[in-house]
């Protein structure tokens, strides 16, 4: 299998780095660095199975999206996008609503981000970028897949494919034993389009901005971040007043 690692700041082709990280947590939540580590997962395990016919592409950075795909897989059995997820716990599915066990109580509450949800918009994302650049897919798959080993996810009917870490060797192999539906002109031409895609603003495409997941933020005005980036801000100021009330202190006592 070919992989093509791109950073998932600024969708660069190239691999993620320290500073990738940093700015990833910072931008897109604390459990980025945690969803990063479980791309590694999938992308060694898919690996194992698939041969030089299948591309993965991770980090895709789209212009109709705030965030970057995962992991985008390329094939002779078309086009498949995968969201990945680091999370830890017990989870239900009910009626487009996402819910996660809380073991103190014992009942589900809601929770969020509503992980089939977002599988569900990057994988039509994907479909109407390419969409734009001429591609057609009849038929694509929204998989969702969890690293941890102790995740489980009580749904019925899932709208997306489920996929946990015992099963994506499985899951590979039945990849190969589909009908073939995209020729290598194709793949190749999907590939280049989502490798150099680039992000943009969503005024860019205003037909596409309902796809951008909304951003829970607080502030006034346009100075706006989401919660723990303000506790952060507010932690970082009362260090830096106690540090100035120090040095003060000791130039006017030992001066």
């Amino acid at each position: 299998m070919k992989v093509i690692e791109r950073s998932p700041i600024g969708g660069e082709e190239r691999s993620t780095s320290s500073g990738d990280r940093i700015r990833g947590i910072w931008k897109f939540g604390l459990s980025w660095d945690r969803d990063i580590q479980a791309q590694s997962i999938l992308i060694r395990n898919l690996g194992k199975s698939l041969d030089s016919k299948y591309t993965l592409i991770s980090n895709v950075a789209l212009p109709s999206f705030a965030l970057p795909v995962p992991v985008v897989l390329v094939g002779p059995t078309g086009v498949r996008t995968f969201y990945v997820s680091g999370a830890d716990g017990i989870f239900r599915y009910r009626e487009d609503v996402w819910y996660e066990l809380d073991h103190r109580s014992q009942s589900y509450k809601l929770s969020r981000p509503n992980l089939v949800r977002r599988t569900e918009l990057m994988s039509r994302a994907i479909d109407e970028y390419l969409f734009t650049k001429g591609f057609y897919l009849e038929e694509t798959e929204s998989v969702l897949f969890f690293a941890h080993p102790g995740v489980h996810v009580d749904t019925p009917d899932s709208p997306v494919h489920l996929l946990y870490a015992d099963g994506v060797e499985g899951y590979a192999s039945g990849l190969k034993q589909e009908d073939v539906v995209l020729d290598p002109i194709e793949r190749e031409r999907i590939t280049e389009l989502l490798t150099n895609s680039r992000p943009a603003p969503p005024k860019v495409n205003e037909n596409l901005r309902s796809l951008v997941p909304p951003k829970e933020t607080v502030g006034v005005g346009e100075v706006r971040m989401k919660p723990w980036q303000w506790v952060v801000i507010f932690i970082l100021t009362i260090l830096m007043l106690i540090t100035i009330i120090i040095t003060a202190y000791l130039i006017l006592n030992l001066g």
